[in-house]
């Protein structure tokens, strides 16, 4: 009798403390699941890959000959971060550095260099803008998608310059036009934004 109450305590403990066998289709579930959750992958890509430059020598109807040179930012970036499956993948997209030189009939009228924090200060970029802002983040995520002069036929003192700034990766830009007069002042005028 007394083996008889061992086995059958045996038995419930037994009973009671087995879970029963995985599935290997739970086992690899398991496993799939800790593997995400203990390892992350990192994928840096740069936008554009290597050092690019542009230049655009441009002479106007009206007398003026603009130079436009644009060059890629070696050492600042925008960083866009997006985790997918177990990949973390880190966009930078480099800023752009541009240089305006503005002659009148052979005299040099206007000549400047811009980085991005004088960028975002000609074309009123701040830190302080509300969430609902058309220029919220634009200081520290917009980047020059653009840059050209504009060859409007019926201007005879100034010369125009379209810039554009974008948010990679967002539908969000900003037209600016920059007047240069036959002076040299430099205005600027906010365009459209989305």
């Amino acid at each position: 009798m007394r083996h008889t109450i061992a086995i059958f305590i045996l038995i419930i403990f037994g009973t009671i403390s087995c879970q029963g066998p995985k599935s290997k289709r739970q086992a690899l579930s398991e496993s799939i699941t800790e593997f995400k959750n203990n390892v992350t992958l990192e994928k840096q890509v740069f936008i554009p890959k290597a050092y690019i430059e542009r230049e655009v020598d441009t002479l106007l109807r009206n007398g003026y000959r603009v130079k436009i040179k644009t060059y890629a930012d070696m050492s600042q970036s925008v960083l866009i971060s997006k985790i997918k499956d177990t990949v973390n993948y880190q966009t930078h997209y480099r800023n752009f550095n541009f240089d305006i030189r503005v002659e009148k009939e052979g005299q040099l009228i206007y000549e400047e260099h811009f980085n991005k924090a004088k960028a975002n200060a000609l074309l009123g970029y701040r830190d302080n803008y509300e969430a609902d802002s058309p220029f919220y983040n634009f200081h520290s995520l917009g980047v020059l998608e653009s840059i050209q002069v504009d060859d409007e036929p019926a201007l005879k003192d100034e010369v125009l310059i379209d810039v554009v700034y974008s948010i990679p990766e967002t539908d969000r830009f900003a037209q600016h036009t920059l007047f240069i007069n036959e002076d040299g002042n430099l205005q600027m005028v906010h365009v459209t934004q989305n």
